[in-house]
């Protein structure tokens, strides 16, 4: 019988198709080829196995003609060995990390809820709001289409894309980079890594606040400025979070103000010509928006109703004023 057709060399290349299998398997998570692309990531990494399985197996058998059959036997049990030591270790970092996962959910289990101080959307205190700018040293800064705030409560970890190719979807391209959420030691989530270049227009994680201004909007994905500086932008994943189109954005915040060296007014009537309001107040809730026209309450330093009217929100792509968030 040829060496090549003895049990004992199906048993070798049987055993090197397993051992490289295992071994394409490891090498793919290290490389983490399959991140970010989903359900088909388990897909991706079996296919590298099979991949490394394939050609270990044709190379098995060109060995397996030259080498002695006495060393085609003690291969096969050097073989053996590998296999279970590396199932071993396997299994045994399976139960760590399980073990750590379910030592983690016990510590946030035993975590008092954090009692978080109320919103102004909720209740209304005495004091000057603290504005959430958007003019600085002069410039006005381009508005862009609303915001984007991420659901890390589903989404723990937001993965970042660069230009996508036409005619694949976002499940088929790798992030170029991510941020991770985690909750910290008062049950509240924080930001364990983000790039360097992460700058977003807003962040207040100990009021669950992040938001990131919308350059553009598509089917699958949300363009956003990921940094105010240079207003570099990424895409994201549309159903990673919430967009939020600045006509609800701005009716769900505390007041608005005029910027400080403006020269508009309060209107009658939402057009430019209607007569001018002049009713003294200090603060504006907003209460419907029709184009560039915003309905406000006035409101006095006593957080107490004086009247109605009209302002002009935005003009040529630009805020035309300041908003609060919080109280």
């Amino acid at each position: 019988m040829s060496k090549l057709l003895k049990p004992a060399s199906f048993g070798f290349y049987i055993l090197v198709a397993i051992t490289f299998f295992l071994f394409g398997l490891y090498v793919a998570n290290m490389l983490e080829v399959g991140k970010g692309q989903m359900m088909a990531a388990a897909v991706i990494v079996l296919g590298w196995g099979v991949m490394f399985a394939g050609i270990a197996l044709i190379l098995s058998v060109i060995v397996a003609r030259y080498l002695p059959f006495k060393w085609i036997v003690r291969m096969n049990w050097i073989l053996l060995v590998i296999i279970f030591v590396g199932y071993g270790i396997t299994i045994l970092r399976a139960q760590q990390k399980r073990k750590a996962k379910e030592d983690l959910q016990l510590e946030n289990r035993e975590l008092p809820p954090k009692v978080t101080e109320p919103t102004a959307l909720l209740t209304l205190v005495l004091t000057k709001p603290k504005l959430v700018p958007t003019k600085f040293s002069g410039e006005r800064k381009a508005m862009g289409m609303g915001y984007f705030s991420p659901n890390y409560y589903e989404h723990p970890t937001l993965y970042f894309y660069g230009t996508l190719t036409p005619g694949k979807s976002l499940m088929e391209h790798r992030p170029v980079d991510s941020i991770v959420f985690r909750r910290n030691k008062y049950n509240s989530f924080e930001i364990a890594t983000a790039p360097p270049w992460f700058v977003p227009e807003m962040m207040k994680l100990d009021y669950d606040l992040l938001y990131v201004k919308i350059k553009s909007v598509s089917r699958e994905t949300v363009e956003v400025i990921v940094n105010e500086a240079d207003q570099r932008t990424a895409l994201v994943d549309k159903l990673a979070g919430r967009v939020i189109l600045w006509p609800e954005f701005l009716l769900n915040v505390h007041s608005v103000e005029f910027f400080p060296d403006s020269k508009e007014q309060v209107h009658n009537r939402p057009f430019r010509a209607s007569g001018v309001n002049h009713v003294s107040y200090d603060f504006m809730r907003p209460l419907k928006i029709q184009e560039d026209w915003m309905e406000v309450e006035l409101w006095n330093q006593d957080f107490e109703s004086v009247g109605k009217g009209w302002i002009q929100w935005k003009h040529d792509g630009q805020l035309m004023i300041l908003y609060n968030l919080l109280s």
